[in-house]
């Protein structure tokens, strides 16, 4: 009995070690990745406990383990349209240098287009914690204006995590399909530096490329938010999104008009203003036709 104690000790490393170096590795990535982001960070709507985030990267370890052994025994080619990003290591470094703030300045790097690599610039993207507060982040990638990637400059690529994310995709699907004026979506496998990093959302970003695509002259295109970075606080009364323009930018303009000019914006608002009469519902019928 003393003997087989003697060889259980003996060979207990086996398991003590790969357990301590697990151990390890779990507990500082959740502790930092709770300073990071539920500490230094506000994340808005987004409530994140302790607890949460040990709960995010054990599920993280677990998933690469068994993608790391899916990818030995499968070798069937992806049936995903394919998107080669190269960053280099300090540029990468620059982008996790203080996240989130340092994520959303563009770094350089290169792209894998029509069989050749191209330069782009490339950040993350997003206003939520999902989309750049863990492993896999959203991003966003901007090519040269003369080497586009399937005729656009800017493109978006979603890291999915939440139910909404999903019915965005559809929504846009289903836009395209009935022949309506929308960005362009797909599922995608994403390659950074050579390793897949898995499925992402494409969604083209909407802007002055995506109008010329439906042979639709450039026009005045506006975006307005008020969640996110793009939330307003007011003293008093709270401020609703179609209640000025100054909440509003313009993504596309109408060369015709001063950069500036939000003229075809203040009448939408003005009809909205007075939506109860009459006159101001036929307007708007008309205006929105």
């Amino acid at each position: 009995m003393r003997r087989l104690f003697h060889q259980f000790f003996l060979w207990s490393w086996l398991l003590t070690v790969p357990l301590t170096v697990f151990g390890a590795y779990w507990t500082y990535h959740t502790i930092d990745r709770f300073v990071t982001f539920a500490v230094r960070y506000n994340p808005g709507i987004f409530d994140f406990s302790l607890g949460d985030m040990g709960t995010y990267e054990y599920l993280t370890l677990k998933q690469r383990v068994f993608s790391a052994i899916s990818r030995m025994r499968d070798t069937t080619p992806s049936s995903f349209s394919l998107i080669h990003l190269f960053v280099s290591e300090s540029n990468l470094s620059t982008l996790e240098t203080h996240m989130p703030q340092s994520g959303f300045d563009y770094v350089k790097g290169r792209m894998l287009i029509d069989g050749k690599l191209a330069k782009v610039q490339i950040k993350y993207r997003g206003d939520y914690i999902y989309h750049w507060g863990f492993d896999k982040k959203s991003i966003r990638v901007r090519t040269s204006k003369n080497n586009l990637f399937d005729g656009m400059r800017s493109f978006n690529l979603q890291a999915p995590k939440w139910d909404q994310q999903l019915n965005n995709f559809l929504s846009l699907q289903l836009a395209t399909r009935m022949g309506l004026l929308a960005p362009r979506t797909r599922l995608v496998r994403i390659f950074i530096n050579g390793k897949d990093r898995g499925i992402y959302v494409f969604v083209e970003q909407l802007g002055e490329s995506a109008l010329r695509r439906f042979e639709v002259m450039p026009g005045d295109l506006y975006r307005g938010e008020m969640v996110g970075k793009d939330r307003f606080h007011s003293i008093g009364d709270r401020i609703w999104l179609f209640d000025s323009t100054s909440l509003w930018d313009k993504m596309s303009t109408n060369n015709h008009y001063p950069l500036s000019s939000m003229a075809p914006l203040e009448q939408l608002l003005d009809l909205i203003e007075r939506r109860e009469s009459e006159e101001a519902q036929k307007q708007l019928s008309q205006l929105l036709d």
